[in-house]
This record gives C-alpha cells, structure tokens and sequence, in this order.
C-alpha cells in the first residue's frame, strides 16, 4: 500500500482546492475513471472525525461548495487526475484521507486552516512635532 501526505494553509469557509493522485501497480500510470464510490473518505478536525459525507463534485461548482461535504470527480479532459474540495468551517488542523482499496492506495492531506486575519481601520494616531 502506497501513501501521500503533504499539507498546506487555508482560511476558514475557503473553498479548498485540491486534487489527489491514484496509480497503477507500476507506480507510474494514472488509474482514469474512478468515481466518488471507487473511494472511501474519512475528515478530521482538531484529530476528532467528522461526519462529512463524499459526494460527487463533477457538476458542482467552487461556490456551491458547502460544508460537511467532500467533493470528488476526475478532471474533465485530464484521465486519471483527481479534483478534491471541500469548505472548512474552523480554525485548526484538517485532515482528509481517501482511499483507494481496490489499488491499496491511501491520499492523506493536511490542512492548518487559520481565521482571516483583522482588518486594520479606523483612526489613526498621528502626531507631529512643533
């Protein structure tokens, strides 16, 4: 069985956008056509699983995107390469795992979703020197 890890930085209700890779016994070639029930997903916040369900993405769009779902479809015109997005809608450490049992492949990726920063306005002190 062959793993993937690798993580990156998001925002909170960011659209992340992502693809995960599946390949054949040599390690090389792509496996094309898997579909959202070739896989199995697990999602994790903060190291407590979370009841997201997997769906198919193909149809929708980043903006319709919502939380509690993970969306999977291959990439049109693009065999064997694989489109995985989902909405956080914490702060903290994410984890999605797909995996491919029937190829005994596993995608781990990880995210440190952090708040949007605040936003500077108001007044500003301004001093000058007589």
């Amino acid at each position: 069985m062959s793993a993937v890890v690798r993580g990156r930085i998001v925002r909170i209700n960011q659209t992340v956008i992502d693809q995960a890779d599946f390949f054949q016994v040599n390690g090389f070639n792509r496996v094309a056509g898997l579909t959202f029930g070739d896989v199995m997903a697990q999602t994790f916040y903060n190291n407590v699983p979370q009841p997201w369900t997997l769906a198919n993405g193909g149809s929708t769009s980043d903006g319709q995107v919502k939380t509690g779902v993970l969306y999977f479809h291959e990439i049109p015109g693009a065999l064997g390469n694989y489109s995985l997005r989902f909405r956080p809608n914490a702060a903290g450490y994410w984890r999605v795992i797909l995996t491919y049992t029937a190829g005994q492949q596993i995608v781990a990726q990880d995210y440190d979703v952090m708040a949007e920063p605040a936003q500077a306005g108001g007044l500003t002190a301004s001093f000058t020197h007589c």
